[in-house]
């Protein structure tokens, strides 16, 4: 047998996240015999990472736990290199702007290293302008550049000015979902009887969930029939609060918080998976609500077009429009029949274009063509 190529996934921590979750899985579904993986968190392990440590993983922290009140520590640079000495890695894999900025600067002591960089953001080039700034710099420094979806690939080309051969993608990928009944969630937020229509998100701006507590006002004649709750937090909750109380909502509108193992634990529980985002790039809620076989009710951003199939896997909506997004949940409200055709189908397209298998082979590929090793042939394309 080969020996195995040494490799690092790089990223700013490994709190709860969409681009956590892509980390974290890559990690645990990657081949072993070919990869050995050491995680890097540039700031702090984070509650993801401390699973994958608990579970055997080699993951290391740049920072000290010292620094953690200190502010910014502009050397963990010094410290990756160390750790890429050590360990003999030839490529770093990085997910963050910070862990990008490393990464970059031990590959101009170590021209030999390889990068391959994975951006996650989905609102180009509204990204601040420090963070741009960043990586527009340390981008050009890296040997492999990779978009999860073709709208975020042709707004990093535009913002970036690469070239179309300078910017690849790979599709996200989500694990199969594990089967539970969601009755005990359903308890939870006092859903009972009802149709119940979540959403799994961080309570921020880029969700777009001061539209779904309209939209629970623009339905209010069907409150003793349905139910819209959303599983995560964030510093919007006083304000999504307020609004819910403002238009007479607070019955419908349920805000769990912090669910741990969302995906797992809440949506099974939903009759309907809505997300009305403002912006994304590709989207691992939407991935798992498919996976899970729910139908779905989305804003057309990022690449919920091409993920999402208009009357056959849910329906697309324009960001912003209530009065759409309230008529075409109605529709689903009223027509459990089609719910259940809906959600099979998007089950069966995510088994087979939107699984873990798809993006981790992809990215196996990658590492190996990026070092220079042979590969093995990929996935056919979506059709």
């Amino acid at each position: 047998m080969s020996e195995r190529l040494p490799i690092m996934i790089l990223a700013s921590g490994l709190g709860f996240g969409g681009a956590e979750t892509v980390i974290r899985d890559l990690v645990t579904a990657i081949d072993q015999a070919q990869f050995r993986v050491t995680v890097g968190c540039v700031k702090v392990v984070g509650p993801v990472g401390e699973q994958l440590a608990a579970a055997g993983y080699d993951v290391v922290c740049l920072s000290d736990p010292a620094d953690a009140n200190g502010g910014v520590n502009y050397l963990t640079f010094l410290k990756l290199r160390q750790i890429v000495r050590q360990r003999r890695i030839r490529l770093v894999h990085t997910h963050t702007t910070d862990s990008l900025a490393d990464a970059a600067m031990c590959r101009i002591t170590m021209p030999w290293l390889k990068i391959v960089h994975t951006f996650h953001f989905g609102n180009y080039p509204h990204i601040g302008e420090s963070n741009l700034r960043l990586e527009r710099t340390f981008s050009r420094l890296v040997s492999r550049r990779i978009a999860v979806g073709e709208v975020q690939r042709q707004q990093i080309r535009s913002v970036f000015g690469f070239s179309e051969r300078q910017i690849g993608m790979v599709w996200n990928g989500v694990r199969p979902a594990r089967p539970a009944a969601g009755q005990a969630f359903r308890d939870q937020i006092g859903a009972g009887n009802r149709v119940l229509i979540g959403t799994i998100a961080t309570l921020i701006e880029q969700k777009g969930l001061r539209d779904l507590v309209k939209v629970a006002a623009a339905l209010s004649d069907l409150r003793h029939r349905i139910c819209f709750v959303v599983a995560g937090d964030g510093h919007l909750r006083p304000e999504l609060e307020a609004l819910s109380r403002e238009l007479g909502v607070t019955d419908m509108v349920k805000l769990a918080g912090w669910v741990p193992d969302a995906a797992a634990t809440a949506l099974p529980a939903f009759d309907i998976f809505f997300q009305p985002s403002l912006w994304e790039a590709m989207s691992i809620a939407v991935l798992e609500a498919m996976m899970a076989g729910k139908p779905i009710v989305a804003t057309r951003v990022g690449e919920n077009t091409a993920v999402l199939q208009e009357a056959v896997t849910g329906h697309l909506v324009n960001t912003g429009d209530i009065a759409g997004m309230a008529d075409r949940l109605r529709q689903l409200v009223d027509d459990a029949p089609a719910r259940v055709r809906l959600g099979e189908a998007a089950r069966e397209r995510a088994q087979r274009h939107f699984s873990v298998e798809h993006m981790v082979r992809a990215y196996e590929r990658l590492y190996r063509e990026t070092v220079g090793l042979p590969v093995a042939p990929l996935f056919s394309a979506l059709k």
